[in-house]
């Protein structure tokens, strides 16, 4: 059976599949992603009819886990890469070096006095407010 492989850790993964097993079920797996490919042994443990399921992996080799250690870390660096991680990060840092911080944190405060949720963007802009000259 095939599946989308939408999350995995060192202990097991979930897959996006309109077929799913019960929990509890034992499957082999195989992992294909980023040209690297795992072989392990898992277990069912959440289930979602026509979703997908949650896997913990029972059994993985030595060199399986190798590659899968491998797959993590180039996942990360996809997504680091993908989400504009680092120049997002040194955008801000160079935002919050110029910040008045009393001026921030009563524009801060103001926010959350009319809202419930401030999102990044919004922490950007307000920074951007509040910039020292």
């Amino acid at each position: 059976m095939w599946g989308t492989l939408t999350d995995v850790s060192l202990h097991g993964c979930y897959m996006e599949m309109n077929t799913t097993f019960p929990v509890g079920t034992k499957v082999d797996l195989v992992l294909k992603s980023f040209g690297i490919r795992i072989q392990a042994r898992g277990t069912v443990r959440t289930s979602y009819p026509f979703l997908g399921m949650g896997i913990c992996f029972a059994e993985i080799e030595p060199g399986q886990k190798l590659q899968l250690t491998q797959l993590l870390d180039a996942l990360a660096v996809h997504n680091a890469v993908s989400n504009g991680g680092s120049a997002r990060e040194s955008g801000m840092k160079g935002c919050m070096g110029t910040v008045d911080p009393r001026a921030f944190l009563n524009e801060i405060t103001e926010f959350f006095r009319k809202n419930q949720l401030l999102s990044r963007e919004e922490f950007h802009e307000i920074a951007k407010r509040v910039r020292r000259p």
